[in-house]
């Protein structure tokens, strides 16, 4: 075993290893054979042109869309979650579809967005994201996708709240700005791309280059002011950041909207490299979610997922993982749900998602559009580690963070999809009198 995986440097990690490998063995031995290329994810490119599963037909042709068509929907962007209260804005989704081109012909997106919260210092503007994204998956006769985005994020009640799986700012002195003792002011413009490369083989390499300009601010008072006087913790100055990565991925999926079998694994490496702070570090993570059908209507949906920092890396960035598609894991609409976003932090970070997806209620028609209600029902788990040696920050238990939860999706078409959910973790304090965490999001959560 790696040094780095060792059960005696990362007490409790044990625990984790049989979960895990349980998890991505019973999704490669049940879903569609490896060698059958299948769609992508928006987030993740997939494998372009490449031909449906041979156990089922075209995605398009069982809900009677045209091959060739666009789909376009211009919408109030009404989205939200417990962490940044409601978030109101405008967005659009245009969509190219043409014959066997998969999983479409091109794809362009935008949203510019605010979001509202009542909390402890009053109602009040909280969030602003912008974005644009371009993905083109039949570039060269089909054998190279790019997609591309660029998005601007400005958060005043972005969390910090230490590292460790057992943080926490209980005992600091009382912050001279009231109730944000765990947050700081988030301010990032970044510039991502991921291209992924036809080998002939059921593996795609992966390219990615992530660019970026963070620009935090810390309140007097914090957490995190404090473990930036006194842990030495990076990320606190102004700096740019350019990342380079690459790995492998494999996709059998039967489309990348709402996959109903097929796996689609995610394994890569990545160089970082900041301005400030002497920030430097490389992370390892793979990322494997499968797809079982239980019969034409009903999908068990799986995802293990696992980063490993080294070096020094910024605060922001332990709260992370994810080669290709970075996100807040231990917490969030897209990690564990039913805990605030970015609530836990560290160089080595696991989850687990189970998810039954639904679609018992037939496409109907709504104006333009052909609407598919579903329904979600999940369980979600996770743990991190401050570092690779023992750490107090951890705790002396196993601290699995843990939650269940449900709701409904709603796609618009093929290339649209939002859902509505609501998540309790029994693990993690309340953020309110009401002990649930809902969530307004556009696509499913992986």
């Amino acid at each position: 075993m790696a040094p780095f995986l060792s059960s005696a440097r990362c007490p409790n990690l044990k625990i984790w290893l049989p979960f895990v490998l349980v998890s991505a063995i019973s999704g490669t031995a049940r879903s569609a054979p490896s060698g059958t290329p299948g769609a992508g994810s928006p987030n993740a490119p997939a494998a372009p042109n490449a031909a449906p599963l041979a156990s089922s037909a075209s995605p398009d042709a069982k809900d009677d869309l045209p091959p060739r068509r666009f789909e376009f929907l211009p919408i109030p962007d009404i989205r939200g979650n417990s962490d940044i209260g409601l978030e109101l804005g405008g967005g659009f989704t245009l969509v190219r579809f043409y014959d066997e081109a998969r999983p479409f012909k091109w794809l362009l997106g935008g949203t510019l967005s605010t979001s509202f919260k009542d909390d402890v210092n009053g109602f009040r503007l909280v969030q602003h994201y912008d974005a644009i994204r371009l993905d083109v998956p039949d570039l060269l006769g089909g054998r190279v996708r790019v997609e591309s985005r660029v998005n601007f994020t400005r958060n005043v009640i972005a969390r910090w709240s230490g590292v460790g799986n057992a943080s926490s700012a209980d005992g600091l002195p009382p912050g001279r700005e009231g109730g944000r003792q765990e947050q700081f002011i988030d301010e990032e413009l970044r510039f991502r791309s991921v291209i992924r490369v036809k080998t002939g083989t059921p593996f795609d390499a992966a390219f990615t280059t992530n660019l970026r300009y963070e620009f935090p601010s810390v309140y007097r008072g914090s957490k995190l002011a404090y473990d930036a006087a006194h842990a030495g913790i990076a990320g606190t100055e102004p700096a740019f950041l350019a990342s380079l990565g690459t790995g492998f991925m494999l996709d059998t999926r039967d489309n990348e909207f709402t996959p109903h079998q097929g796996v689609f694994y995610q394994v890569g490496v990545l160089g970082t490299k900041g301005s400030a702070e002497r920030v430097a570090y490389g992370e390892a993570s793979a990322v494997l979610s499968s797809y079982i059908p239980l019969g034409p209507k009903m999908t068990f949906a799986t995802r293990v997922m696992a980063s490993f920092l080294f070096g020094r890396a910024p605060f922001y960035d332990l709260q992370n993982g994810g080669v290709f598609n970075p996100t807040h894991m231990v917490g969030g609409e897209r990690g564990i749900r039913g805990i605030p976003e970015a609530r836990y932090a560290g160089h080595i970070k696991v989850l687990a998602n189970y998810e039954l997806r639904t679609t018992f209620i037939p496409r109907f028609r709504v104006l333009l559009w052909k609407l598919q209600v579903g329904t979600t029902t999940f369980i979600d788990a996770g743990r991190v580690w401050n570092d690779y040696d023992t750490s107090a920050f951890d705790g002396s238990t196993p601290g699995i963070k843990a939650s269940v939860g449900g709701g409904f999706f709603f796609q618009w078409d093929r290339s649209n999809v939002f859902r509505t959910e609501i998540a309790y973790s029994p693990t993690e304090r309340a953020q309110s009198s009401v002990p649930l965490s809902y969530y307004l999001a556009g696509g499913l959560s992986f």
